[in-house]
C-alpha cells in the first residue's frame, strides 16, 4: 500500500509517505508557514520514495479541528493531487491524531485532548486506545470554553487503573483548568494520520476528493466591535 498524508491544521507542518511498511515523514513545527512549505515537503518525499502521485493508492489529510486556514491549505492540496493522480482520499480527525500521537510517544491508553481555538475556546474530545493499539473516540467532538469541558467518562475498573492523559494546544495553554497531567508536544503528526488511515484503507474506505472536506466545529471566525471593545483577542488562524 501506498498512501500519502499530509496535515496543516496547528502549528506543525507534517507530510508522511507510507510505501509498503516504510514510513517517511517530514514534520516541521512552522507557523503560518504552510502554504510555502508543503507542496515543496510532498514533492521531497516523493522523491525520495521514487514515487509518483500515479503510483499511490490514496491521499489521507487532517480534517480539522484547527487552524481555518491550515486545515484549508491540507484540503486543498489534498483534493489537488489526488484528481490529478486519479485517487481517493481519507479524511482523519487532527484530535484523534493528537491522541494517537500521546499513544505512540507515550503508551498513554486514555487521552483527553484540548487544542487552542483562539478566543477563549478549545476544541475537545476523548479518546481510548483498542485492541489493534489505535486510539478511538470515546466523546463527541466539541468547541466549547476551557471551563466547560464536559467530565471525562469514567475508566475501566482494573488492577493498574489508568489515568486520562491530557495532550495538545489547549491543555497547555489551560493547565491550570485540567485536573491531570499533561502529555506536552502532541501535536498532529503525518505518522500518526498513516497508522489511523490504514485499516480505513484496506476496508476500502475512500472518499472521492471532491468530497474532501474540512471540519471546523465552529463557524464564527471573528469577534464582533463589542466584543473588541470589551477586550477579547482574536487571534489568525
Amino acid at each position: 500500500m501506498k498512501l500519502l498524508a499530509i496535515d496543516t491544521s496547528t502549528d506543525a507542518c507534517s507530510v508522511g509517505l507510507l510505501v509498503d511498511e516504510q514510513i517517511l515523514v517530514d514534520h516541521r513545527v512552522a507557523a503560518q508557514q504552510h502554504g510555502a512549505l508543503v507542496l515543496p515537503m510532498v514533492d521531497a518525499l516523493m522523491a525520495d520514495a521514487e514515487l509518483s502521485p500515479q503510483q499511490l493508492d490514496g491521499v489521507v489529510f487532517g480534517q480539522g479541528p484547527g487552524s481555518f486556514t491550515g486545515v484549508r491549505v491540507s484540503v486543498a492540496l489534498t483534493q489537488g493531487i489526488a484528481l490529478g493522480a486519479g485517487v481517493g482520499v481519507i479524511g482523519v480527525s487532527c484530535l484523534q491524531c493528537v491522541a494517537q500521537n500521546c499513544y505512540r510517544q507515550y503508551r498513554s491508553t486514555h487521552v483527553a485532548v484540548s487544542l487552542d481555538a483562539r478566543m477563549d475556546e478549545v476544541y475537545f474530545a476523548a479518546f481510548a486506545c483498542d485492541t489493534t493499539q489505535l486510539m478511538q473516540p470515546v466523546t463527541d467532538e466539541l468547541l466549547c470554553a476551557p471551563t466547560d469541558i464536559p467530565a471525562l467518562p469514567a475508566l475501566p475498573a482494573l488492577p493498574a487503573l489508568p489515568e486520562w492523559q491530557w495532550a495538545g494546544s489547549g491543555a497547555e495553554r489551560y493547565t491550570a483548568l485540567i485536573n491531570g497531567s499533561v502529555r506536552v508536544s502532541c501535536q498532529p503528526h503525518a505518522q500518526d494520520l498513516l497508522a489511523l488511515a490504514k485499516p480505513l484503507a484496506s476496508a476500502g474506505k475512500w472518499l472521492a476528493p471532491e468530497d474532501a472536506a474540512p471540519v471546523y466545529l465552529r463557524n464564527k471566525v471573528a469577534l464582533t466591535t463589542v466584543e473588541r471593545a470589551a477586550g477579547k483577542v482574536a487571534k489568525a488562524q
